[in-house]
């Protein structure tokens, strides 16, 4: 298995259950990936665990997923995803490493059939620190400001606890993880991937891989001269995924004859841009009384949209020229006393040190953030006093904001007649400038529903499996609900796992 995330550990993890001798190579002296900064949702519709909470079925289901992904994903994929992903919470549920619970987040197209406003997300059960202590060490750090609360005084939860969870269920069941072991090479025979070449800390490991090699090693996240040839109007630094998604396994797959698809995709999101990088907020659009303009003072969608959605719209703009990056986050003295911003508690004050490095701006007036911001104060007064009119009615004739059920799942139920809507008044107002992110790329190997990775002919390469990242998304340009890039990865992950299994009984 190479990669150190939640696909490769759960693929790691069924294949060693069921009998395999399994190592996990991960090229970074962490496990985790892009997981290890997740709130760790994971889609995974009609499972156990959201069945004893809702009602829910395979219709809804098909109708909701073909509305969003039709014209974009696979669908061949899109059917292996939703037949296994049951299957694969019954199978980690019989370790005892492994619990998940329900909670309500909705899914992200309010407008499709089969949409579910409660969701159809599960979360790893949140643990005490005490409980992980053994394997804390080996899990990457937090990125600073991309989410917080990972950790409330002494309990792990999100994609901490998930990747803690599956870590100790691999070392009971004899995965042998190596850490700081790069994938250099794929070895072939005749066609088929036969074993690897590893790094490593005391030189160079052959591997000799019986019953294949699966990829699960992220993305291109961080190659940014290829994220450019692709079409992505990204620059180094905006970017979230774990600092290993460099790029490099992908094209070594390539290197053997694989093919690639979706390339020019992510799964995208705004951020705070910030002295120590990008911040990821999932509520703070969501709360009344913010707006976001753009380089002409003007706003340009819907601020509570999923960060998916609103983040193909900073890409769309950026992409035919109607946006200039930064955008801006604006808010008034009442969201921040209410609210707080970016991660700083309601009603204290804002960081100087961002206020000095261009990180925030503050001013009195709306006309005089304007002039620091180098936006039209015409535009931009104009604006905000259209934005509040709406507020008082509760009608956002503009974009719809506060019309669904996804955007007053995020606003504030104590705010009348839009949960969503609330006016820009009080001074000093405040700017936060927001830049293009993305969760990780979701372009890359083409795969069959087995997670059997595909050559350019559209031929399996025996002995080569993907999962995650690396992999092109069943989802294609759509991101359905909280928690589908890490269900894909860890249900794709248990697919070629059993593949690999049965190719040995075979």
């Amino acid at each position: 298995m190479v990669g150190g995330g939640a696909g490769a550990l759960t693929g790691a993890l069924t294949a060693a259950t069921l009998g395999l001798d399994v190592i996990l190579a991960e090229k970074t002296e962490y496990l985790g990936g892009t997981a290890a900064y997740a709130g760790a949702g994971l889609w995974l519709p009609l499972n156990k665990v959201s069945a004893a909470a809702f009602a829910d079925s395979r219709e809804e289901v098909d109708a909701y997923v073909a509305a969003t992904t039709d014209d974009t994903g696979f669908a061949d994929l899109r059917e292996a995803y939703l037949d296994a992903a049951p299957e694969m919470i019954d199978f980690l549920l019989q370790d005892r490493s492994l619990d998940f619970y329900w909670r309500a987040f909705p899914d992200y197209y309010p407008d499709a059939p089969g949409y579910k406003p409660q969701g159809r997300a599960i979360f790893p059960k949140p643990l005490p620190a005490f409980a992980l202590s053994g394997v804390m060490r080996m899990i990457r750090p937090e990125l600073p400001l991309i989410r917080g609360g990972h950790k409330i005084g002494k309990t792990v939860e999100g994609g901490r606890v998930l990747l803690g969870r599956l870590i100790q269920a691999c070392m009971r069941a004899g995965v042998r993880i190596e850490l700081e072991s790069p994938l250099l090479e794929l070895e072939t025979r005749e066609g088929t991937v036969v074993g690897a070449r590893l790094g490593g800390r005391d030189g160079d490991m052959r591997v000799r891989a019986r019953a294949g090699v699966l990829l699960a090693a992220g993305g291109f996240d961080h190659d940014i001269e290829m994220r450019k040839r692709e079409g992505h109007p990204v620059e180094p630094g905006w970017q979230m995924g774990a600092p290993g998604s460099t790029g490099e396994v992908l094209a070594e797959a390539r290197r053997i004859g694989a093919g690639a698809e979706l390339l020019h995709e992510a799964w995208w999101t705004p951020a705070f841009h910030t002295p120590l990088g990008p911040s990821f907020r999932v509520r703070e659009r969501g709360h009344p009384g913010s707006i976001v303009v753009n380089q002409d003072g003007r706003r340009f969608c819907n601020e509570s949209l999923p960060y998916d959605r609103i983040g193909r719209a900073f890409r769309a703009g950026v992409l035919d020229g109607t946006l200039t990056l930064p955008a801006w986050f604006i808010v008034d003295q009442s969201y921040v006393d209410r609210y707080g911003l970016n991660g700083v508690p309601p009603r204290a004050p804002v960081p100087e040190e961002w206020l000095a490095g261009g990180f925030a701006y503050r001013e009195d007036t709306l006309e005089k953030l304007a002039s620091s911001l180098g936006i039209p104060a015409d535009n931009f007064v104009e604006t905000v006093e259209r934005f509040n009119k709406f507020a008082e009615t509760g009608v956002d004739e503009e974009f719809g904001r506060g019309d669904n059920a996804f955007d007053a799942f995020f606003g504030d139920p104590d705010v009348y007649p839009n949960p969503a809507l609330s006016p820009l008044e009080k001074g000093p107002f405040y700017a936060l400038p927001m830049v293009l992110s993305d969760l990780g790329t979701k372009g890359g190997l083409r795969a069959d529903p087995h997670a059997r990775v595909l050559d350019e002919s559209g031929e399996p390469i025996t002995g080569l499996y993907a999962a995650g990242n690396i992999m092109a998304s069943w989802t294609g340009s759509c991101y359905p609900g909280p928690g589908a890039p890490i269900g894909s990865s860890m249900v794709f992950g248990y697919l070629a796992a059993r593949h690999m299994v049965n190719r040995m009984a075979a």
